[in-house]
């Protein structure tokens, strides 16, 4: 069939304006998307995962609100509380300068340290007893070494708040995950109080030195300022920590890849469950 030169002005025109709404549409979806994303990125604040869940906010603080920030002295970075209520874990190149890790620890004398818990209106700051830090003192190989973890001891025990559990096995590739950090680059700069919440997965387990899931790797979203944060194991007794936010190889990508585009945790080896079992007096 053949159509009129007006008719082929105007099919053009149409078609133009239905590619400038994709384009449109991709840009603004694209800009819009935090750094560290890999796939679709689901982080968010406590705020809108209570939203999206129908749960309050206090409801979601009360669950997560073991993940904190850690400041040594001056560099915050995540943490969380674990088995009990007075001691801390997060990823030992937030502490101490790591080479291989690009980490953002100062070289300088760490002469005292602070970990925050919120409300998400106020903050609540304990100190932390310097002189009961547990790590590896091995150097941290690569960006996916098991080394980069370290326990404290709180002066005194958070108040109102529960611990994180020990993890009851080992995880499982597919396994289902959520992410708990403070604030990470991307997300709103006077959000101090804010706690980002993600579900993800894990994809792949490393036996690093034959330690069984001393490593894993997710696919799961996080750019600076989750080092040290909690990836977490749903249980109806509560949250169990599997891992310790460690590192990402990308700023973004579009899909998980083992090699090129994943996140990477330190699993909680019987090295790393011993140590938080000798700061407990256990």
């Amino acid at each position: 069939m053949v159509m009129s030169t007006q008719c082929d002005v105007k099919l053009v025109f149409f078609a133009r304006k239905i590619v400038f709404a994709a384009v449109l549409c991709l840009f603004t979806q694209a800009s819009s998307a935090f750094g560290g994303a890999i796939a679709k990125d689901t982080r968010m604040s406590f705020a809108s995962y209570g939203i999206l869940h129908k749960l309050s906010e206090d409801s979601v603080r009360q669950a997560y609100g073991a993940s904190g920030r850690i400041m040594c002295p001056f560099n915050e970075a995540s943490a969380f509380l674990i088995h009990r209520s007075d001691i801390v874990v997060t990823a030992r190149h937030v502490i101490y300068p790591e080479k291989v890790m690009n980490s953002y620890a100062g070289r300088m004398a760490i002469n005292r340290c602070g970990f925050e818990v919120s409300d998400g209106k106020d903050s609540v700051w304990y100190s932390v007893d310097i002189k009961s830090f547990r790590k590896s003192e091995a150097e941290q190989r690569s960006t996916t070494d098991r080394f980069d973890w370290i326990v404290m001891k709180l002066a005194t025990p958070v108040v109102g708040l529960q611990p994180y559990r020990l993890p009851s096995k080992h995880p499982a590739i597919g396994e289902k995950i959520k992410t708990v950090s403070i604030r990470q680059d991307g997300f709103r700069p006077d959000g101090w109080h804010d706690r980002i919440i993600a579900d993800c997965s894990i994809r792949a387990l490393d036996a690093i030195d034959k330690k069984p899931a001393s490593g894993l790797r997710t696919d799961c979203s996080w750019a600076r300022g989750a080092s040290g944060g909690a990836l977490l194991r749903e249980t109806e007794n509560g949250p169990e920590a599997l891992g310790i936010m460690s590192s990402t190889t990308s700023l973004s990508c579009e899909r998980y890849d083992r090699t090129r585009c994943f996140s990477f945790a330190v699993g909680f080896t019987s090295e790393i469950i011993e140590a938080i079992r000798e700061l407990a007096e256990e």
